[in-house]
């Protein structure tokens, strides 16, 4: 696969785009930027997936705590129509396996495109108060 195939990939499929929304939710809710660096940095599809295992591992965590922040007004999702934000937010097996793909096809161009995407990402942001 060519780079240009897998960044059409990465700007397009809606997998891909559902990883990038849960790393946005990740990082609201963790506020760990150190993981984004991971990511963009691997080399090896090995640093990759560890990435991604790290970013997978408190799941369930960012998921409820971002519900909960939206009930409380801590966060706000500016997309519209968003009913169910665990199902928008969320990543399933097949989601993970075609970031795995695109990810051993070539590891870096991947891992900076959906880390860049998910932190210029503005469909979940902290509301300051």
């Amino acid at each position: 696969m060519s780079a240009q195939d897998i960044l059409n990939s990465l700007l397009e499929d809606k997998e891909v785009s559902a990883f990038v929304r849960y790393l946005a939710a990740y990082k609201v809710v963790e506020g760990n930027l150190g993981l984004f660096d991971k990511l963009a940095k691997a080399r090896k599809i090995e640093e990759f997936a560890q990435a991604v295992y790290e970013a997978l591992r408190v799941k369930e965590r960012v998921l409820k705590e971002l519900e909960e922040g939206v009930q409380r007004g801590d966060y706000k999702i500016t997309i519209p129509d968003v009913t169910n934000i665990r199902d928008f937010f969320n990543v399933s097996d097949s989601v993970v396996k075609k970031i795995l793909d695109l990810g051993n096809e070539n590891t870096t161009l991947v891992g900076s495109v959906i880390s860049s995407r998910a932190l210029a990402y503005e469909g979940i942001v902290e509301v300051k108060k």
